[in-house]
């Protein structure tokens, strides 16, 4: 069986996703990691940006399950549900 989700890009990895990204089918129980590797395996061009070396996800990726930081849950092992809205927010530099 399968949901529908949300995803919400913020900043610079905007640019890399297809428009028609949204609505995105995952399997029943997806993690957060799941679908951060399902975009990154769509779009080459970002999974540099979302995972390490050792295929982790980046330290400096913040990630919100409706509006909430996934840090504050269960971490990337977040389980995702039908209708739920999924934001990655790369980091932001400034001065």
């Amino acid at each position: 069986m399968s949901i529908r989700i949300h995803v919400e890009i913020g900043f610079s990895f905007k640019r890399d996703l297809p428009e028609d990204l949204n609505p995105l089918t995952v399997d029943e129980e997806a993690t957060v990691q799941q679908v951060l590797r399902i975009l990154a395996d769509a779009v080459p061009a970002i999974s540099a940006r979302l995972f390490d070396e050792q295929g982790d996800v980046r330290r400096h990726i913040n990630v919100l399950v409706n509006g909430g930081n996934v840090i504050l849950r269960q971490g990337f092992n977040t389980a995702l549900n039908e209708g739920d809205r999924l934001t990655i927010l790369p980091p932001v530099g400034g001065g």
